[in-house]
């Protein structure tokens, strides 16, 4: 290692204030082996990786093991850690992160960005007691923080040992949070009270692409009846991540605007400009949310609907849209909006363009009885990850998992760890790609069996896909209008016999239909016809009632 130039250190430290970083990059490798040189430079050259917009992910990895070479030389500093962190995000690198920053966690329980820090780690690895463990050390320390709250909550709806009541509790702490810093009390706004001449909505997002948000959407936009309503759609989405379904939902709008670049402000004056009739929300806390324009009144009505599936606890969200197998009638007090009940379901999906032949040769040539789960790793719960592995443990069974986030290695290694801890060998665990087409996405079911569902964050896309397929979907009995969208899948289906108590009657239906030689017969065979004329893909009929939902709200006659 060379001495340090302090002239040169100063150099670099301006490149990165002044955003010079292929500048700084030119001039460190002019010095020769990058590894070489001081701790602080090549600080800095990692750095500069980092922060450039432009990067590649081979860039990434490599800006990481440098932050891990400086970290190593000296573990009493901890900004390379920090740094080591956020880029395992982008590299889904996080073992030896993991492993690192839970060694110094146990030096440094006060460090609040070390504790934030890991506390994600842990919550993208699915370990859910310990990220919500450490996240509410966090707040604990800083009860004012509303950065890294949200993750936090909505966080909660993965974990088994969170009631509806907790969630409600910590959610409120968040939100009141966030309409105290932006005095939500006084910042009032009136809306033209004339009425306009059609209903006017909005529709908030930045799922309009291939999202299962978008899925959902597209044929309401195709039906809904435009001469009584004014579509607008408002996409929170990167125009670089426009596809075909981006332009095919462009096409069903009257208008649409792209305010991923606007400022909150600028965002909150432009929905009120347009004077709005309904705002629907339908991020709620999810990636690409803009919870600080829904929190303050864009629109003279505003509605939590299809993105999340839970309480935001806002002040100025007005309604949210369920059914009667999400929220029983006496659970409304469990929420803090006026809850709106569909008929039947509370949404209903797209059926795609094309869809595959059902093949069953594949599975009934097996020896093996084949389930799978096609939602992301986030909801595999220690408690699904048990009781799948009590399954599993019977003969002749495996199980094809493919996370639609693209984890990556390090998160289906653990992943597998868990399974392995509960006595499932590795060769049960068969981990698919996500597929370029939905039509071969689809066909990936033709191998399987039996889907499981997972819990307490069931699948809602996922099983609907199944279904249609000819693919069975066991899931469980929830606790809140989040962990039911299985149940009212399964009920809207009329296969309530799909739905478990509890694990226990879970495993215990599961073995029960891999032991049964006309599982498929009783099950599948006729499995897609049923579902096509069920609520789950009768759009017709669901846009319907939507539309007769949003005018009796709208006071329309």
């Amino acid at each position: 290692m060379v001495d340090l130039n302090k002239d040169l250190a100063d150099k670099f430290l301006n490149f990165i204030e002044t955003g010079q970083y292929e500048r700084l990059q030119f001039e460190m490798e002019m010095l020769g082996n990058i590894e070489d040189q001081h701790p602080l430079l090549i600080f800095y050259y990692a750095s500069s990786i980092h922060l450039k917009k432009t990067w590649k992910k081979k860039d990434l990895l490599y800006a990481q093991s440098l932050f891990e070479k400086i970290y190593l030389m000296k573990k009493s500093n901890l900004q390379p850690l920090y740094n080591m962190m956020v880029l395992s995000f982008r590299t889904n690198k996080y073992k030896k992160v993991l492993e690192y920053a839970s060694e110094a966690y146990e030096s440094n329980k006060k460090d609040t960005k070390l504790i934030e820090g890991l506390a994600r780690v842990n919550f993208y690895l699915g370990n859910r007691k310990q990220s919500l463990k450490l996240f509410r050390s966090l707040f604990e320390i800083l009860p004012e923080k509303t950065e890294g709250r949200f993750p936090f909550v909505a966080s909660l709806l993965y974990s088994s040992e969170a009631t509806q009541e907790q969630y409600i509790n910590e959610c409120s702490k968040f939100t009141n949070l966030i309409e105290k810093k932006l005095n939500v009390e006084k910042n009032i706004f009136r809306f033209e009270p004339n009425k306009n001449t059609k209903i006017k909505i909005a529709f908030l997002s930045a799922d309009f692409k291939k999202h299962s948000v978008s899925f959902f959407l597209k044929d309401l936009l195709q039906k809904i009846d435009k001469s009584i309503f004014e579509i607008t759609l408002v996409s929170n989405l990167n125009v670089i991540d426009y596809d075909d379904l981006t332009n095919e939902l462009r096409k069903l709008s009257h208008y649409w605007y792209d305010v991923e670049k606007m400022t909150d402000d600028e965002l909150v004056n432009l929905l009120r400009s347009k004077n709005f009739d309904v705002l629907f929300d339908l991020s709620g806390f999810t990636q690409g949310n803009r919870l600080e324009v829904v929190a303050r009144r864009c629109a003279k009505i505003q509605i939590l609907w299809l993105g999340y599936n839970n309480s935001l606890c806002l002040k100025n969200v007005d309604y949210f849209i369920a059914d009667k197998y999400l929220i029983k009638l006496n659970e409304k007090s469990l929420y803090k909006e006026k809850i709106l009940y569909m008929p039947k379901i509370w949404n209903s999906l797209s059926v795609p363009d094309k869809l595959p032949e059902i093949d069953n040769k594949l599975k009934l040539k097996s020896s093996k009885f084949t389930f799978c789960s096609f939602n992301n790793f986030h909801k595999l719960s220690e408690k699904t990850i048990s009781t799948w592995s009590k399954i599993l443990n019977q003969k002749n069974t495996e199980i094809i998992l493919k996370d639609s986030l693209e984890g990556g290695e390090d998160l289906q290694e653990h992943v597998i760890e868990k399974f392995v801890k509960y006595g499932v060998n590795r060769d049960q665990l068969i981990f698919f790609d996500n597929q370029e087409t939905i039509f071969d996405h689809l066909k990936l079911y033709n191998k399987i069996n039996l889907a499981l569902d997972t819990f307490p964050y069931p699948g809602v896309t996922t099983s609907c896909e199944a279904i249609l397929m000819g693919v069975p979907v066991l899931t469980m009995k929830g606790f809140n209008s989040n962990s039911r969208c299985g149940e009212s899948i399964m009920r809207n289906l009329g296969m309530e016999e799909m739905i478990a108590e509890d694990e226990t009657d879970y495993i215990n239906k599961a073995i029960s239909m891999l032991n049964d030689k006309n599982f498929f017969e009783k099950n599948g065979q006729h499995l897609r016809e049923k579902a096509l004329s069920s609520p789950l893909f009768d759009t017709e009929t669901f846009t319907i009632d939507f539309c007769n939902l949003i005018k009796d709200v709208c006071n329309y006659k």
